[in-house]
């Protein structure tokens, strides 16, 4: 099984605002405010008022800004229509309440007038319909790398981005065995959906506890999370410094509790060090800041007299794709690092920022695994194709897709899919993964003089 580890429940490919693509537009219908009658959750009749997006009230406007923002900026094209049936489909099974009181719900499009009947005859009240009809929409039209994020999510985020957090210190992912293919990654926690555990920090209450890869997290503080999405989740486990959590977990078929006391977690980017005279650098993220330090840690193994350099990206999620357009022209002195291919045609290179300080008589070889995705793949793919490392270990994820993150008036966000990409020399590692030059199986739980000594038997 392909392992994704997700940091934190964060797997993507992300660009700054100021790279995103010209929007293109889709037409949906005109609509003016709507007031109906439905069904409501206690069988009596309800009433509806269906504002158009001028007039709608500010806490429920999130569902005009987000349609708006899909079909204008997802990568495949899409329409109102589209996402007003996902939407009522997914309504239905995740969404539930008990209120009759009459419901504000806008319409961005005539289309989503079932939208709001729905979330109407589900009982649903004016503080949840805008967020429950979001979450919906996405799940049930979009990719699974695109997601709306709630406020709470956001703020844990960009905490997460400073390389500090309060919490376990796990890298967890959501993954179904019943999906065909090696891509298993999933939304909504199920019965077959489930968060599983990739790995645990060093010295974080989590490997303390003997939390262990492939452990399964059926509960948090004894509540089941089905119905939850990946960042719900996280969102439990994670809390105030020396406050306890409860996990269920279930291993091999054994379930069994554990509580963990929480603490300041800080999030490597990476690790370095020499083993038997090759220059070995674990990169675990593309993270904010972490092109400064894998710069300085390979300066730091070159001045120390290194000429093979190992650069270990199994289970690297990916992150943001300056960062690793910085990691790749740590090695390339010019030339593009990849291009992406927009709605409209629009494709947009990506070229190296010239400070390449590798000189080119150093050996270098980089390891990946199928928990190797995102900007992982950019970097692999470059540095393969020019010719500049051999690659180890197993087929990547397969990973192609670039997303971008939409503040939106309620202090969520919406996290879409706007692009693909595809190296410079028109490969496609989409669904794929890149094949390694030299295939080798690495214990994922290997110590780095394991993965050293791996790489020097197989190369």
């Amino acid at each position: 099984m392909r392992r994704l580890a997700a940091l934190l429940a964060v797997l993507a490919l992300f660009v700054a605002a100021c790279d995103r693509p010209a929007a293109t537009t889709t037409t949906t219908s005109p609509v003016t405010t709507v007031t109906t009658v439905v069904t409501g959750s206690n069988g009596d009749g309800r009433e509806v008022v269906m504002p158009d997006c001028s007039t709608s009230p500010e806490e429920v406007r999130i569902v005009c800004e987000v349609v708006d923002l899909v079909t204008t900026n997802y990568v495949d094209p899409i329409g109102a229509a589209d996402l007003a049936r996902a939407a009522v489909e997914q309504l239905e099974e995740l969404a539930t309440g008990k209120t009759n009181d009459p419901l504000t719900c806008p319409l961005p499009a005539t289309e989503f007038r079932p939208v709001c009947e729905a979330a109407a005859s589900l009982g649903l009240d004016d503080a949840t319909t805008a967020e429950a009809i979001v979450t919906a929409l996405v799940a049930g039209a979009l990719d699974v790398y695109s997601g709306y994020m709630d406020p709470e999510t956001v703020e844990r985020l960009e905490e997460e981005d400073t390389g500090q957090i309060e919490g376990i210190g796990a890298l967890v992912n959501a993954e179904d065995e019943t999906i065909e293919g090696d891509n298993k990654t999933c939304t909504i926690i199920s019965e077959t959906c489930r968060v599983i555990i990739r790995g645990t920090f060093e010295g974080a209450p989590a490997r303390e506890a003997g939390l262990m890869a492939d452990d399964v997290i059926l509960a948090v503080d004894g509540e089941a999370i089905t119905g939850l999405s990946l960042d719900e989740v996280t969102s439990l486990v994670r809390g105030p410094a020396g406050t306890p959590v409860r996990l269920t977990i279930d291993r091999s078929g054994e379930v069994f509790e554990v509580t963990i006391v929480r603490a300041a977690v800080e999030i490597p980017a990476l690790e370095h060090e020499i083993v038997d005279g090759v220059g070995y650098v674990k990169l675990y993220q593309f993270s904010n800041g972490a092109e400064d330090q894998f710069e300085r840690a390979v300066l730091d193994l070159l001045s120390r007299g290194v000429d093979h350099l190992v650069i270990d990206f199994r289970d690297n999620p990916g992150g943001y794709l300056d960062v690793a357009i910085s990691v790749a022209s740590v090695f390339l002195p010019d030339g593009e690092v990849l291009v992406t291919e927009a709605p409209g045609g629009i494709r947009l290179p990506y070229r190296v920022n010239g400070n390449a300080v590798v000189p080119g008589g150093v050996k270098v070889d980089v390891v990946v695994n199928g928990g190797s995705a995102s900007a992982s793949e950019v970097v692999s793919g470059v540095l393969q194709e020019r010719g500049r490392a051999r690659v180890f270990g197993e087929s990547t994820f397969g990973k192609n897709t670039v997303q971008q993150r939409f503040d939106l008036s309620n202090g969520g966000a919406l996290r879409l899919t706007i692009a693909r990409w595809v190296t410079p020399g028109g490969h496609d590692f989409g669904g794929i993964g890149i094949s390694p030059d030299v295939p080798v199986e690495i214990d994922p739980l290997a110590g780095t003089e394991e993965v050293v000594a791996a790489v020097l038997a197989a190369g």
